[in-house]
């Protein structure tokens, strides 16, 4: 993060101390600290500007692949384009914990919050319920700019825009969700960005191209192609409800690693 490394979290946790306490008051720090570095803006910058740019060329490629057959539906395109804008969210939820371990300021943080599982279910549902409201916009904007560029194109229906966003969101607060866990165990920008962007791409992809069943079987379960499901709102193998547990699952995994962590090395 580019602000000052102490002076966030120590009226965070001044804040904490007026506040309730426990969950609440943590939750009050983690949302100053979060909304106090310039990290978090340009993140949120970054997911935009990423859907902005991608779409229209994701958008063009997919149509000269469909000369003379049905048209692209916008939202198919924005769920494409996902793939790419979400490393700015990921960048929000990995600077949230990577940042403090990198300034020190993490003492400060345990200092005020001392019970390790409530500091890490106040930074979780803080940065999931940005990345909530945030990944929803981005499916939107996503949308508009498809739909604007490339016309008569292809196709929106707008009942079904806002249900895909509001999917788009919930995906991208549970990557979230899982980018926090992850950071948590790791503990370094380079090292969860690598675990994260191998996780969600190189993996799948690997299994996926074996073409043995049993590993495609794998594959399809993983976050970014369960997400992919629950995004499409799919019934091809699964439905979008069982997609959506997948995911939830496998960001309960990967936060429940990252407690153990957590909990078992110091700061």
């Amino acid at each position: 993060m580019t602000a000052a490394p102490h002076a966030a979290p120590v009226r965070a946790s001044h804040r904490a101390r007026g506040a309730s306490g426990g969950l609440t008051g943590a939750m009050a720090a983690e949302w100053t600290k979060l909304w106090s570095v310039r990290s978090t803006w340009w993140s949120l910058l970054a997911t935009a500007g990423l859907m902005l740019l991608a779409a229209p060329i994701i958008g063009s490629t997919m149509v000269n692949n469909r000369r003379g057959g049905p048209l692209v539906s916008a939202t198919e395109v924005t769920i494409s384009t996902v793939y790419i804008a979400q490393f700015g969210l990921i960048a929000l939820a990995m600077l949230a914990i990577t940042a403090e371990y990198t300034s020190g300021s993490i003492r400060t943080t345990l200092q005020a919050v001392p019970r390790r599982g409530t500091l890490l279910l106040a930074k979780t549902l803080v940065v999931g319920a940005v990345c909530l409201v945030a990944g929803t916009a981005t499916g939107l904007l996503g949308i508009a700019a498809a739909s604007l560029m490339l016309g008569d194109l292809t196709t929106v229906d707008s009942g079904e825009a806002v249900a895909t966003a509001l999917r788009i969101g919930v995906h991208l607060a549970l990557i979230s969700a899982l980018t926090v866990g992850v950071a948590v165990a790791v503990r370094s920008a380079a090292g969860t960005l690598t675990i994260v962007f191998v996780g969600l791409t190189m993996v799948s992809l690997i299994l996926s191209a074996t073409d043995m069943a049993p590993l495609e079987y794998v594959a399809d379960r993983l976050p970014d192609a369960a997400g992919t499901h629950f995004m499409n709102a799919d019934g091809t193998p699964y439905g979008p409800m069982t997609a959506l547990l997948f995911v939830v699952g496998w960001a309960v995994l990967v936060q429940a690693v990252g407690y153990l962590v957590l909990r078992k090395r110091d700061a």
